[in-house]
């Protein structure tokens, strides 16, 4: 192998290994989720029969959200 062989497999490793970052760089990708509220339940108001007792137990205050 002489000189002139060297510097081809040097400018042949130089190409390889630009072409390989390249190609790794514009595999990235991006991944952006909104999350939307659903639209609050429609209030329906009923009036009680006189003389009933009412109980009502109040909706839950937390929202879990899951991520990966």
């Amino acid at each position: 192998m002489g000189p002139q062989e060297g510097s081809t497999a040097m400018k042949r490793l130089s190409v390889v290994a630009l072409a390989s970052f390249a190609a790794l760089a514009a595999c990235s990708v991006k991944e952006e989720r909104t999350v939307q509220q659903p639209a609050p339940a429609a209030t329906v108001v009923a009036t009680p029969a006189p003389g009933t007792t009412v109980y009502t137990a109040p909706a839950p205050a937390t929202t879990t959200v899951y991520t990966r």
